[in-house]
């Protein structure tokens, strides 16, 4: 049978609203509670927000931006040119204008 041992030391700690706010922000961002995130930072652990869902697409979409002249310069430069070039950039283009407008709205 494995033993756990429980957390019995308590400790009170007095912030201002403010800074519970800020603390609790923090915590949601990472999807921990704001307990653990104040123990666990105490500790000297390092908190990064994690991703979070609703942003999710947008960072697909500007995957997807930064892909298209990167196969058009392979495209070029596998000898490509003319008119299949000036198509494919016009191509890229119209497909990556409402992606790029959407970034600019702040993925609205």
């Amino acid at each position: 049978m494995r033993r756990t041992h429980r957390r019995s030391a308590t400790k009170l700690l007095r912030l201002h609203p403010h800074e519970l706010a800020h603390i609790t922000a923090r915590a949601r961002a990472c999807g921990q509670t704001p307990a653990r995130v104040t123990r666990e930072t105490a500790l000297g652990a390092r908190r990064k927000a994690g991703r979070r869902a609703d942003i999710e697409p947008l960072l697909r979409a500007l995957a997807r931006i930064g892909s298209n002249p990167e196969q058009i310069a392979r495209f070029a430069h596998s000898g490509g040119g003319g008119a299949a070039l000036t198509q494919r950039v016009a191509l890229a283009l119209d497909h990556d204008r409402p992606l790029v407008g959407q970034v600019l709205h702040g993925g609205r």
